[in-house]
């Protein structure tokens, strides 16, 4: 009963004058994005003119079938690093969402924990991406998650340090709405380009699209789903055959970016379950807004 009041508390302190805090933190993360510029018209008395940018890597029109992402494009895509003698091996992704905070997949947990999270990293083989190693505080798996299932998979790295916020290293926000008025999102990882493939040394992107739910119930009937796929769940996947999430795409993000030329994405859901073979659409997603009372609940609740 203690616990449960505790959270509850915890929820009365994240949603604050009718805003969640995790839209109060979105509009903070917008700014880092935003400059902004005063121009004089050269008339009598001039009244100044305030010009809004964008301050970041400008973002592509993405193509279908996926391409490699643009340096600096997805500031808050993160890699899981497990260490394999003097290096690391990155087998899942995650999404940086606060100073202190990244976002993953529970199943990235079966094989052990993480010794470390990557941020600021476009290319494994480059040492000049001014990526960031940071040591890992605590792992926080969703506590109906079970790794016998696949429901209910998502979790939480809290870092050991906060995170500097820069041009290569800037969270994302969270989508917060039951709904979701987009009908394409943006899947980005390090993850096989094929079935049992060796990961991607560059981060890539690929455009995918809602699919209905009954497409997924047929292609994971039996697979650690004896409730069937729930709500929290969403089917996603590509008009083009053969584009996909892979292995070491785990954990990392679904994201859109909602203002044009903006270049603030917001995390959709995040990347649970494939195909036995990749490219073999659709592919299961954990919808981040069913479990955004859980996030703010820890992520924020000291602030």
């Amino acid at each position: 009963m203690a616990l449960r009041i505790g959270f509850c508390l915890a929820l009365l302190l994240v949603i604050v004058q009718g805003q969640r805090i995790a839209e109060k933190k979105c509009q903070e993360y917008r700014k880092l994005t935003v400059k902004t510029a005063s121009i004089i018209p050269l008339v009598v008395n001039p009244n100044p003119l305030r010009i809004t940018s964008f301050n970041c890597s400008k973002t592509v029109d993405l193509i279908v079938g996926g391409e490699v992402a643009r340096k600096h494009e997805f500031p808050h895509q993160a890699l899981l690093g497990w260490s394999d003698g003097d290096d690391y091996k990155f087998d899942c992704g995650g999404s940086l969402i606060s100073k202190r905070y990244v976002l993953t997949a529970a199943h990235c947990f079966k094989q052990g924990n993480p010794d470390i999270v990557r941020l600021g990293e476009h290319n494994i083989e480059d040492d000049t991406d001014n990526q960031v190693d940071l040591p890992i505080e605590s792992i926080i798996r969703h506590p109906d998650h079970m790794f016998k299932s696949s429901y209910h998979d998502i979790a939480l790295i809290k870092l050991k340090d906060n995170v500097r916020f820069s041009k290569v290293i800037r969270p994302a926000c969270l989508w917060t709405g039951e709904n979701i008025n987009v009908t394409a999102v943006i899947a980005t990882g390090f993850g096989s380009m094929e079935t049992a493939g060796s990961g991607s040394n560059l981060l890539r992107k690929v455009v995918l699209q809602f699919v209905d739910k009954q497409l997924c119930e047929r292609q994971f009937s039996g697979r650690r789903f004896a409730s069937g796929l729930m709500d929290q769940q969403l089917c996603i996947g590509s008009e083009t055959s053969g584009k996909d999430t892979c292995q070491g795409d785990s954990g990392g993000p679904i994201q859109t970016i909602l203002e044009t030329k903006g270049c603030t994405y917001h995390v959709i859901a995040v990347t649970s379950l494939g195909p036995l073979s990749c490219g073999d659409s659709p592919a299961l997603y954990t919808k981040v807004s069913s479990y955004i009372d859980w996030i703010e609940g820890i992520v924020w609740k000291d602030e």
